[in-house]
C-alpha cells in the first residue's frame, strides 16, 4: 500500500485545526502513565494534566496531497476546480470549485517568525508565492480545463 504524502504549510485559518496522530499517542500514553500512577496521586494528576494539555493544541496548516487539498473544515479536490484567480498585489489566490463553493487563501495568514516589518511582509510574500505555484501546478495536473486568472 503507497502512504501518500502531504505538503503542510502553516497557515492561520478560521476554524479548528487539527490533530496528528503522534499527539493522539502521546496523550494517550500519559493518561495511561496516569491510570499506572493512581497510588501517587500527585504524579497520577500531573501524568493526566499533561495529556489534556496535548489534547488541547491544535495545528493550522494547509495540508496539500496530489489530489486535493485540506484547509481547516473546507477540502477541495483539484479535479473539481473551475477557475484559479491569483491577485499577487493584494496577496490572494481563489479556487473557484464545480459546485461555486469557495477556497480563499491570503497572503497575511502566512505566520513568520521574523520581527521586522520588511522581513514580516518578504517572508510572507515568499511562502504565499510557493504555496500559489504549487497550488496552480496540482490544479493544472488534475483539472486542465480550469480557467486561471
Amino acid at each position: 500500500m503507497n502512504k501518500s504524502r502531504f505538503a503542510t504549510w502553516k497557515y492561520d485559518h478560521k476554524g479548528p485545526g487539527y490533530r496528528s496522530r503522534l499527539q493522539y499517542w502521546f496523550a494517550a500514553g500519559f493518561f495511561g502513565a496516569s491510570l499506572l500512577a493512581r497510588q501517587i496521586w500527585p504524579l497520577a494528576i500531573f501524568l493526566f494534566i499533561v495529556s489534556v494539555i496535548i489534547l488541547l493544541f491544535r495545528r493550522k496548516k494547509l495540508l496539500v496531497n496530489a489530489r486535493y487539498l485540506i484547509c481547516g473544515e473546507h477540502i477541495v479536490y483539484f479535479a473539481n476546480v473551475v477557475r484559479v484567480e491569483r491577485d499577487d498585489s493584494a496577496g490572494k489566490l481563489c479556487l473557484v470549485s464545480a459546485d461555486s463553493s469557495k477556497l480563499l487563501l491570503e497572503r497575511n495568514k502566512f505566520p513568520t517568525n521574523a520581527r521586522k516589518a520588511d522581513k514580516i511582509a518578504r517572508n510572507r510574500a515568499a511562502k504565499f508565492d510557493k504555496v500559489a505555484k504549487h497550488l496552480t501546478e496540482r490544479v493544472r495536473q488534475a483539472s486542465p480545463a480550469a480557467d486561471f486568472a
